[in-house]
């Protein structure tokens, strides 16, 4: 993941992708993978190796909370309770080694954990022909036999999103949602071409709306003019008080407390409220629209010269996206000045 990381940012940012799941991770935990104005939770393999795996990134925005890690060496599952009206939902990324053969009870034990109303994607490794497969497995079936007991869904696009490098193998579909109290009525499934992956990502919409949780108070900020902080607090602090009685220690320390807060905001400039903005150059964007129809192309045709020119289109946009970062960086380190403490605040 750590190689497609600028990769990843883009789709999130162009796609306006609130939550984000992802299977095969690989993540240990010797690993770091972070993404901005995001958050991220991961379940690995459970015996350390850098194999399998789940990941879900949300936006810091959202309220939610993580529920525990379903670390099994046969499912490997990480899940999120969001807040959204009038209810809470389970989110949950999904991951089935293809290695093991999984019956009824596997997938039962896993759903039980997920609470009266969950959406779980990820790459079940199972087929069946009632969410689009071209034919059925064992491991399908035992998952089939779930749902319909259980009257659960499935939410899937219906083509195949898993495209072989190699041309005399079958394109399938294994990845998909298995949802609880969720009507299909309010949600939508759309096959996404924008991740250089033998898998296609799949974009579900759910149409509902989320709790966004308030910014956390800060009495200061990039803006604060400590200087200015320093000097009101030597010309208003009183250090000549005598602290005789229990009562006086108490008053003053509500006293001290007040100066601070007021002498922050004092020296801190108001700043405006974010907006959020869809940025991204418009050479970038005409790489991503090229990359999409390139590569739609190949998944169908799978000749050679389709091949070669969505390898080409995917490397220029690489080396695009390599030159953004590269600028977004030295523009950064170009406007850190001493003045408001912005070098001192990012050395480590």
């Amino acid at each position: 993941m750590q190689n497609h990381k600028v990769e990843i940012k883009l789709f999130l940012k162009q796609n306006f992708i609130d939550i984000f799941l992802i299977s095969e991770t690989h993540f240990t935990t010797k690993n770091y993978f972070s993404i901005p104005s995001y958050k991220l939770y991961y379940t690995s393999q459970p015996d350390g190796t850098a194999h399998g795996g789940t990941a879900i990134l949300i936006r810091e925005t959202i309220e939610n909370y993580v529920l525990l890690k379903y670390e099994e060496d046969s499912i490997q599952a990480t899940s999120i309770k969001v807040k959204v009206f009038p209810y809470e939902i389970t989110i949950t990324a999904v991951y089935c080694p293809q290695r093991h053969n999984l019956n009824k009870e596997n997938f039962q034990i896993l759903f039980q954990t997920l609470g009266p109303k969950f959406i779980a994607g990820g790459d079940y490794n199972s087929k069946h022909t009632l969410c689009g497969s071209r034919l059925t497995t064992t491991i399908g079936r035992e998952l089939s036999e779930v749902i319909q007991e259980e009257k659960y869904s499935f939410l899937s696009t219906g083509t195949p999103i898993y495209w072989h490098t190699d041309k005399y193998k079958t394109r399938d579909l294994l990845d998909f949602f298995v949802t609880n109290v969720i009507s299909a009525k309010y949600t939508d499934i759309q096959s996404s071409y924008d991740l250089t992956s033998d898998y296609s990502p799949i974009i579900a919409t759910l149409s509902t709306s989320v709790i966004v949780g308030k910014p956390k108070p800060r009495f200061h900020n990039s803006k604060t003019t400590w200087d200015t902080y320093r000097q009101i607090i030597e010309e208003k602090l009183n250090l000549s008080i005598k602290l005789r009685e229990h009562e006086d220690k108490e008053l003053e320390t509500i006293n001290l407390l007040s100066l601070l807060q007021h002498v922050a905001k004092e020296a801190t400039s108001k700043s405006d409220p974010q907006k959020t903005t869809n940025n991204i150059p418009y050479e970038i964007k005409r790489f991503v629209a090229e990359k999409r129809r390139t590569r739609s192309i190949w998944q169908r045709t799978h000749t050679p010269d389709s091949g070669r020119i969505y390898n080409r289109t995917s490397n220029k946009l690489k080396s695009k996206l390599q030159e953004m970062r590269k600028e977004s960086f030295e523009k950064y380190v170009s406007n850190l000045t001493r003045e408001d403490n912005s070098i001192s605040k990012h050395k480590k």
